[in-house]
């Protein structure tokens, strides 16, 4: 911070009001001894003291009463105007921050008062008195006397206060009063206080004057007030940990490790913070030591133990100081030898609840001798690590010798992560322009500046303060030109700073694992793994040891490989982050001993390659041709021998290769011409050779030139469109890995195949065309996994599939054209995954599924398959079977026999009956059952000696339910009678339970039972039972049940979702204070939610049809509360002013017809509401002004009309999912499964919230009414649109004419419709076939289902597009 005073206005505001609320909130912890600042307001200006004297006297006696019994460390007195929002405010953090407890009156005395009340007391009870002199201080007469009671309480109290002056911007002689600044003050405050009470000031400023203090003229005040913060904690003789006065909290991970540490509960917990050098770890264990001090009589917080440790007994050093802190200095000093300082640990500090800190390790022998094993502590302490390599944290740190009380689960583990954006763009301006927030000119700049060093805490801290210290002096454009050389300079790799704190991480890497790192950082982020790892191995680097050593050491991460509709997750794709890959870059460029080894850089791999001059040290090279045309001769490769990498994209190669790049393990090359122009295309060492997105075509010259490649591991093809036969394959008999993926009109797989012994894994995922797999493949002895694809064409699979000993999964998700599975699968012995979901075509397993004795996982879910074969219980192995939504009626007498089940899943099984279920009592492994929404009636009593987690039962048939077993943590049952239904309290560790009862007709969509109503009505006259639900919930979710149950016992309460209940009110009790999350759906006689205020804990709130609520009384009280959603609740025409709301950050409103406004939101003071579609808002948190992102939204994206047992379980199935896949919501209207209750109001309200109709034409679409009904609608709302809404109409299997009734098909429903409906209607019908089959649609016979689906996904978007645009 520079000299001027008033730099930072608005940081202290929004610190202060941070500070109220973590001094209120304290993260859930009281305790009287905790630290904090007191703090008022200051209106100090001469002009305003008599107008505020009144409001003064009727405050003090409060504020007397709240300060008589704090105590404080440190009294700040200073003159408002002059530095209260600056220095002032700056410095009371930073005090704050380090755990000192601060008086921080900022409200001046009136004119012609004198101090008392509150401000004696807190100088009577304060050690610590700064004064800060600036130049107005002396025009204060509270400020003199404040001084003046300093002096008199110092004398007097035998050296246990103190007085710490600053010099703000005068000189001590001013103070000394031997110049005008002060003097010419003194007359006009001896007119109102007398010359003795002048005199009396004069000394005490004299006094002070003399005293060594801090002058801060010319000096940079972030600098100064470090040191006053370290000085004061040392006078202080406070163990409290000193954090930067400009840190950004980010309170979430606070709370996060806090919650980790989970002070107060019995056993001793291990909590290890670990990440990459300069994210935050030290200064995060800072904050929480500081905060966990007052419940700790013994603490200590061992700081950069990796350095301390390298020394000669250093390791010996820190157990003293650990013993030192804990125990005392005679203990410590007994300790000759690190065992002997073991030993001493274990006795010292067994009785002992403490604090520890070890900050910074990088080996676990440091933790070992430190804090090795949880029996050395009493139970209740806590021991926190930081450390940048997560094997530290590996150590076993259980109980070494005697048995303990709750031992710990090893060291829980806390990741820190780069700084979320709008916490690093805060912390990177308090640093810049010691401000919370960006001028505008700068607001720009310094956003691509914090994006650039990927919002790393290090980084933005020194480089914001680089930018204030160089840019103070200067006048805008050279400041500008300043900043704009930094960007640009960052682009490039990062500042010293940052290096130096990376280079720690990188010198510790073998040399081989350093080789790993700078090909990662220079090529290889965001890839797959499984490429590198071949070559590296092949190169002898040990890439499993290395890249694991990386990961642990934070260098680089694992994310996860996703793909749609695709049910395993990997992680294989490595991650760095963007300051480390530079860093990575930088070492290549400048430090490392080969410089330019790697070259990634377009123009240095041109001059290079130009250059044609030997250079052995380059090992790797990757070019594009950025649309210039360019060919490489083999000539300009002659110079690089040791080339083991090579990357190409859209160059031609020329010449002979022949002796050429004989160490190249890896060929990159994306080809833009079929023609090929090399001789002897042969690398005798090549592992990978990667072809992806090449225009190649089957005649393509290069595979004949492929004579040497008998090494080539991996041959990558993918998204060859142009293929249509898969290339001959025998000089590749050493293939590991196969990839044909999206080549989407390749027909036929060569049969040399064959040749392909120890080939491991086949890829063909979206090869569209591709109808079978060839006889040939299932001679692959070494193949373990068939990537198959998501193929909605009739796919072979080989009849002699079962011969494929070796492989570990068959996937045919999404298959619904295979209608078989080979009866040889028995034979493939080492399957243990078999996925069959959405195969519809599939109405059987083959018996011999029995034999597969290593299977764990069998999921048939959505398939056709109606019953399960009696072999299915010699599956001894199996741990999860899944069956759900399926019509299989009974599971088989065998099922007894799968003794490891695990997992048992039936969910919407409707026509699952209750036949064989006793034997579900042998399965003595099981820990899910799932018969939620079936047809069972019962269940066994058997199940009640079960050790089951998680249980799902409903059906409207459900009577019976025997006594539940004690282990279960989860239960959702739904049934129409709750009076059959065990009591669920006894259940003592239950933490999840969903009351569902059958109410109304809706769940008549899978139920073709024609007693429901009469059993409904009977369950309805009985009386329910009123619950007294268990303790131990942490979730409740309960539908259509009454009476509710008593929620004042639900301490653990923090979710409750309460939907169809026919409730008028909401008794909100002590028992739901603690409560996070409220959903409450289409309780429609609900008119008030009293008591709402209560709940301070809630942060995400949605409310749901609500029709009778007319407001919300109390949620401008909910100041934790970051979500709302309001949906369908009519007659709320007001929200009340939601000023409160701070951390609100996601605002939804949808069909809310009356609601016009949103009052007391910054940023949203004029923004009206549209009461038609969704809204969206959220909100980016750049502090101090709050910025709102606003989408307007459909309610529904997508109207899907199709006939259900025509398409349901083809393209629509798929249509759905890919849409809600996509985060778009979709209305299904399906004729066959709707309720008598959905009037055709309701759909009409539907399609006019939606912007995408989709009419599914099928052979009998219009066999009934509805569907015709609904399309005259579609057209109807389309015309009236105005180009807003749009019909796509999909042509499932039906021709066009069809739908243009050429043809009988459609004809001849339609005149049967003729009798039975108006002849207008009917006609009205026919005109709408025939124009939307005049429309753009999809043929399937033409279109392939991908085509469709992706065209579907792009054209809702578009639809939003418009939406937004138009709002």
């Amino acid at each position: 911070m520079g000299s001027n005073g008033g730099q930072a206005p608005i940081i202290t505001i929004v610190a202060l009001a941070v500070a109220k609320v973590l001094q209120v909130c304290n993260f859930g912890i009281t305790n009287s001894r905790s630290r904090g600042s007191k703090s008022t307001s200051r209106l100090d200006d001469w002009s305003g003291e008599e107008e505020e004297a009144l409001r003064r006297d009727s405050e003090s006696n409060l504020r007397t009463q709240n300060a008589s019994n704090e105590e404080y460390d440190v009294f700040l007195s200073f003159r408002g105007p002059d530095t209260r929002n600056g220095f002032t405010s700056c410095l009371n953090s930073s005090l704050r921050n380090a755990g000192i407890r601060v008086f921080f009156d900022n409200e001046e005395l009136k004119f012609g008062k004198k101090i008392g009340g509150e401000l004696l007391k807190a100088l009577d009870k304060s050690q610590i008195y700064i004064p800060i002199f600036s130049k107005g201080y002396a025009n204060s007469s509270c400020c003199l006397q404040e001084i003046a009671y300093m002096v008199e309480c110092t004398s007097t109290s035998k050296g246990k206060k103190e007085i710490l002056p600053i010099f703000y911007d005068v000189n001590t002689d001013d103070v000394k009063l031997k110049t005008k600044l002060y003097k010419k003050a003194m007359p006009e405050h001896q007119k109102k206080f007398g010359s003795d009470e002048l005199k009396r000031w004069e000394d005490a400023l004299l006094e002070v004057a003399h005293i060594k203090g801090w002058n801060l003229k010319g000096k940079r005040q972030g600098e100064q007030i470090e040191l006053i913060v370290e000085e004061v904690s040392r006078k202080l003789n406070s163990r409290h940990m000193i954090v930067t006065g400009h840190w950004v909290e980010d309170s979430a991970r606070v709370e996060d490790i806090m919650k980790l540490l989970d002070v107060g509960s019995n056993g001793v917990r291990f909590v290890g913070i670990h990440g990459m050098g300069g994210v935050g770890k030290t200064t995060l264990a800072k904050v929480v030591f500081n905060k966990l001090l007052s419940h700790f009589e013994r603490y200590t917080f061992l700081e950069d133990v990796r350095a301390s440790s390298q020394s000669h007994g250093g390791l010996l050093e820190l157990q003293k100081k650990l013993l030192s802190d804990l125990a005392g200095h005679g203990v410590a000093n007994q300790i000759k030898d690190v065992d002997c300082g073991i030993k001493m640990i274990k006795k010292a500090l067994s009785n002992k609840e403490v604090l520890i800190v070890l900050d910074d390790l990088d080996k676990k022998e440091q933790l070992e001798n430190l804090a090795g094993k949880s029996d050395w502590f009493c139970s209740g302490s806590r021991i926190i690590i930081t450390t940048r390599d997560e094997s530290v944290l590996t150590a076993q740190v259980g109980v070494s010798s005697k048995e303990v009380l709750n031992p710990p689960e090893g060291i829980f583990r806390y990741e820190v992560c780069e700084m979320r954006f709008d916490l690093a763009l805060h912390l990177f301006c308090k640093h810049a322009f010691r401000s919370d927030s960006a001028p505008e000119e700068y607001g720009a700049l310094s956003t691509e500046i914090v994006r650039t060093v990927g919002m790393l805490p290090l980084a933005v801290t020194v480089i914001g303060s680089n930018l204030f210290d160089w840019g103070k002096d200067l006048e805008h454009s050279d400041k500008r030109e300043v900043w704009d050389e930094t960007l640009q300079k960052l682009k490039k790799g990062p500042f010293k700073d940052v290096q130096d704190t990376l280079m720690i991480s990188y010198e510790r890497l073998e040399d081989k694992h350093q080789e790993i790192f700078l090909d990662i950082a220079c090529f290889f982020i965001n890839s797959d793994k499984t490429y590198p790892i071949i070559m590296w191995k092949d190169c002898g680097y040990f890439p499993s040891i290395a890249v694991r050593v990386l990961s642990q050491r934070s260098l680089i991460k694992f994310k996860e490989d996703r793909f749609w509709m695709h049910d395993q997750v990997r992680h294989n794709r490595i991650w760095m982050h963007d300051q480390v890959r530079d860093f990575g870059r930088y070492i290549v460029l400048q430090i490392y001993p080969r410089k330019f080894c790697r070259v990634w850089i377009r123009e240095d791999a041109l001059k290079l390659l130009e250059g044609e001059k030997r250079n052995e040290d380059v090992v790797a090279l990757s070019l594009t041709s950025d649309g210039c045309s360019r060919s490489i001769e083999s000539k300009e490769l002659v110079a690089l021998p040791n080339l083991r990498f090579f990357r190409m994209k859209g160059i031609d190669i020329l010449g002979n290769f022949e002796n050429l790049l004989l160490e190249l393990r890896w060929f990159s090359w994306e080809i833009m011409h079929k023609e090929f122009y090399v001789k002897s295309f042969q690398f005798p060492n090549l592992i990978v050779l990667d072809l992806s997105r090449s225009n190649i075509e089957d005649d393509w010259g290069g595979w004949s030139q492929m004579q040497m490649t008998k090494k080539l591991k991996i041959l990558d093809l993918t998204d060859c469109t142009k293929l249509t036969r898969a290339p001959d394959f025998s000089n590749f008999t050493s293939l590991e890995t196969l990839i044909l993926a999206r080549c989407s009109n390749l027909i036929t797989i060569h049969p040399s195949i064959s040749k392909l012994q120890l080939l491991e894994t086949l890829n063909v995922k979206g090869c569209g065309s591709l109808r079978e797999l060839p006889e040939e493949v299932s001679s692959l002895q070494s193949l373990k996994h068939i990537i198959m694809p998501e193929n909605f064409q009739p796919l072979k699979l080989p009849e002699r599939f079962g011969n494929l000993k070796s492989l570990l999964s068959l996937r045919l998700s999404l298959h619904p054209k295979i209608c078989r599975i080979p009866d040889s699968i028995g034979g493939a012995m080492n399957l243990t995954r078999v996925t069959l979901r959405e195969c519809v075509g599939i109405k059987e397993l083959p018996s011999s599924i029995g034999e597969l004795k290593l299977l764990e996982e069998l999921d048939i879910s959505n398939s056709g398959i109606v019953e399960l074969p009696d072999p299915i219980g010699n599956l001894k192995k199996l741990r999860v079977l899944t069956v759900s939504r399926t019509k299989i009626k009974e599971f088989p007498h065998t099922i007894g026999g799968l003794e490891m089940l695990e997992v048992l899943d039936g969910y919407k099984s409707w026509d699952l009956t209750d036949k064989n279920l006793e034997e579900i009592g042998k399965l003595f492994h099981l820990k899910t059952l799932n018969l939620a929404f079936t047809s069972v009636s019962r269940l066994p009593p058997e199940i009640s000696h079960l050790h089951l987690q998680k249980l799902e039962v409903g059906s409207i048939d459900l009577q019976q339910v025997p006594s539940l077993p004690s282990s279960l943590k989860f239960l959702a049952v739904q049934a129409m009678d709750f009076s059959l239904v065990p009591h669920p309290s006894s259940i003592t560790d239950l933490g999840h339970l969903e009351l569902y009862r059958f109410s109304n007709l809706r769940i008549r969509y899978h139920s073709t039972r024609q007693d429901y109503d009469s059993k409904l009505k009977a369950a309805l006259m009985r009386e329910q039972p009123c619950y007294q639900l268990p303790s131990h919930l942490s979730h409740l979710k309960l539908k259509s049940i009454s009476p509710l149950p008593q929620f004042s016992n639900l301490l653990n309460l923090r979710v409750l979702h309460l939907i169809e209940c026919p409730i008028s009110h909401l008794p909100v009790n002590p028992g739901l204070t603690h409560l996070r999350e409220l959903n409450i759906t289409r309780c429609e006689s609900l008119e008030e939610i009293p008591g709402l205020s209560l709940l301070r804990s809630l942060e995400h709130l949605e409310l749901n049809g609500l029709n009778r609520l007319v407001e919300i009384q109390g949620l401008s009280e909910l100041e934790t509360l970051q979500y709302l959603l309001l949906s369908s609740c009519d007659l709320i025409g007001k929200l009340p002013n939601l000023s409160k709301l701070g951390k609100l950050q996601h605002l939804e409103l949808e069909a809310c017809l009356n609601l016009r406004s949103i009052e007391g939101i910054e940023g949203l003071e004029s923004w009206v509401f549209g009461s038609r579609g969704r809204t969206i808002l959220k909100r980016l948190l750049n502090i101090p002004r709050s910025t709102w992102l606003c989408h307007r939204l459909p309610i529904t994206d997508v109207f899907l009309s199709f006939k259900g047992p025509d398409t349901h379980h083809s393209i629509v199935s798929y249509l759905h999912s890919r849409l809600l896949w996509n985060q778009m919501s979709v209305y299904s209207d399906n004729d066959d499964l709707r309720s008598n209750e959905e009037t055709e109001e309701t759909i009409q309200e539907s399609l006019a919230n939606s912007n995408i109709y989709i009419p599914i034409f099928s052979r009998n679409y219009v066999s009934g009414h509805w569907c015709l009904r609904i399309l005259a609608h579609m057209v109807k709302c389309t015309s009236e649109s105005k180009g807003k809404r749009r019909i796509l109409p999909i042509f499932y299997d039906v021709e066009i004419d069809d739908v243009k009734l050429k043809t009988d098909l459609y004809k001849s429903d339609l005149d049967k419709h003729q009798v039975n409906f108006d002849h207008d209607e009917v006609k009205s019908w026919k005109e709408a076939l025939i124009k939307v089959a005049a429309l753009r649609g999809f043929v399937l016979k033409n279109n392939s289902y991908e085509e469709v689906l992706q065209s579907v996904t792009e054209e809702v978007y578009k639809a939003r597009k418009l939406l937004d645009v138009d709002s």
